[in-house]
This record gives C-alpha cells, sequence and structure tokens, in this order.
C-alpha cells in the first residue's frame, strides 16, 4: 500500500485535486477518482483527503495522462490495472507509470520499448518490433529516472510547464525567469488586454498568448 505523505512535501511533489487532473488529461473528475479506488489501486493517491477530497501528486498526474491515452489507444482498464499492479511489485515504486521508461501499445496490451526491442509488460516476453507505437501528447522531462516537470505542447505552446516545484504544480509559463499561472495571466488578458497583462507580470506578450491558447485549450 502507497504510504502516505506529509502536506509538506506538496512544495515539491505537486498537489492536484481529481477535476485538476481530468482537465489536463482530458477525463471527468468521477473518472479520476475510480482510479484511485479499490485495494489495489490503478494510480495512488498521496496525501491525505483534503475536506473529503482526493489529491495527487505530480507523479500521479503523469500516470493518469498515460492511462488516458492507452485507454483511447483501446487497451482496457483491466489490463492498465494489472500491469501496474505487476510493476508495482516489481519496482517497488508507488508511480510505475510516472518512471522514465517509454510504454507503448498495439491497442490490447502494453510494451516497454528497449532499444530496437519490446517488452510485454504483462509477462516479460519479447514481441515484434513493427507494431504500432502511438506516441503519448507532450513532453516529460525526467532527471534521474524521475519525471521533473511536463511540457504539454512542447511545438506550440513551448514556455507552458507544469512543474510540481513551482505554484504546487499549476500550469505556468515560464520566461525572463519568472514563473506565472497561465490562469491568472489569462483573467488579466481578456479583462485588460494582452499588452497589460504582459506589463504588470513582466513577460513577453508572446508568452500572454501562449497562456491564452493553453487555458482555451483546457476550457475546449
Amino acid at each position: 500500500m502507497n504510504a502516505i505523505s506529509p502536506w509538506r512535501v506538496a512544495s515539491h511533489e505537486g498537489a492536484f485535486t481529481t477535476s485538476q487532473v481530468g482537465r489536463l488529461v482530458g477525463r471527468d473528475a468521477s473518472e479520476i477518482a475510480r482510479w484511485t479506488k479499490g485495494a489495489s489501486p490503478l494510480i495512488s493517491s498521496d496525501y491525505e483527503p483534503l475536506e473529503g477530497r482526493i489529491v495527487l501528486s505530480f507523479d500521479a498526474l503523469i500516470e493518469a495522462r498515460l492511462v488516458s491515452h492507452m485507454l483511447r489507444q483501446g487497451v482496457s482498464i483491466r489490463t492498465l490495472r494489472e500491469v501496474s499492479r505487476r510493476l508495482k511489485s516489481t519496482s517497488g515504486v508507488a508511480h510505475p507509470f510516472a518512471l522514465d521508461r517509454k510504454i507503448v501499445s498495439e491497442g490490447f496490451r502494453l510494451f516497454e520499448q528497449e532499444g530496437d526491442r519490446l517488452v510485454n509488460l504483462a509477462n516479460d516476453c519479447y514481441a515484434e518490433p513493427d507494431l504500432m507505437r502511438p506516441v503519448l501528447q507532450g513532453k516529460v522531462v525526467f532527471d534521474r529516472g524521475r519525471a521533473s516537470h511536463y511540457i504539454p505542447y512542447p511545438a506550440e505552446l513551448p514556455h507552458v510547464r507544469i512543474d510540481p516545484r513551482v505554484a504546487f504544480g499549476r500550469p505556468v509559463v515560464v520566461a525572463n525567469r519568472r514563473a506565472v499561472p497561465t490562469e491568472k495571466l489569462a483573467v488579466v488578458a481578456r479583462t485588460e488586454g494582452l499588452v497589460a497583462a504582459a506589463d504588470w507580470y513582466g513577460v513577453p506578450e508572446g508568452d500572454v498568448e501562449q497562456a491564452l491558447a493553453f487555458e482555451a485549450r483546457l476550457a475546449a
């Protein structure tokens, strides 16, 4: 069972409600909550509930991103739970889907890519290397094997990132050695204008535009 972390670690491990995780990975909050239930949850909650609400870490968010993607590719929730349980047992970590490993699928099974080979994560058997390999959206940057921060749209919105050490993991725009929550930038830009928002927070106008575009995608 996953050990509950003290709240003081949230400043560097992030703290997300199921609603916030759902918005970032394109799922309903109720579905995210179901993934945390049961004797062997698909995604472990790292903190005690806050006023009755489930709170998840940045690693749990990264896992939810992979789970959501694999469900869209046709992998069953049962398969995901079985592989998660197996990886937790063999790796000894609470969030195996958040480690620096390339997990792919042909639509039914989960594989880890090791060089030019694919290993079935359900039984450690090798598979044909020409299987379909759907790519996860966004870019996770790793530090010593663990997820450091996440860039949801690296090509279109390269300055928007989610970093558990900044603003408790809220999406931010990183510019001029400043990190400003995208939500705050977008609110000021909508009410006062793009130039005013850039001047108020000391960031380039182009980064305000990135914040607006990111918040618009979340709301879509």
